[in-house]
């Protein structure tokens, strides 16, 4: 699989993803696969369940208003999906800025 406009892959968590979760609120739903390399490897994430905490409390902080998003983890290969749905309280802010998708970049 490779990334598109309404799917992002991440191997680690890291700040990065929050200017997607922007984009996906203002112009569209999307998914974030954490634990998946740019090249559609699937390499897992450590204690997912920790990472979907942090996850959760990085939108929370940084994202406002807070948008729509559901996580879920795969227990087979430890792989997070942030499935992000477009909101009604646009726009998205993250660090005063919205974003929104250009084919597979958010900008």
């Amino acid at each position: 699989m490779k990334e598109t406009r309404t799917l992002e892959y991440k191997s680690e968590v890291t700040n990065s993803f929050l200017k997607t979760v922007s984009a996906f609120s203002n112009f569209g739903t999307g998914k974030i696969l954490f634990g998946v390399a740019d090249d559609g490897a699937v390499i897992g994430i450590d204690n997912p369940d920790q990472k979907c905490l942090d996850i959760e409390n990085r939108i929370n902080d940084s994202i406002s208003p807070k948008p729509d998003y559901y996580l879920s983890i795969n227990r087979l290969n430890n792989v997070i999906t942030l499935d992000i749905t477009e909101g009604r309280y646009k726009p998205y802010l993250y660090k005063g800025k919205a974003y929104r998708r250009s084919d597979t970049a958010s900008v």
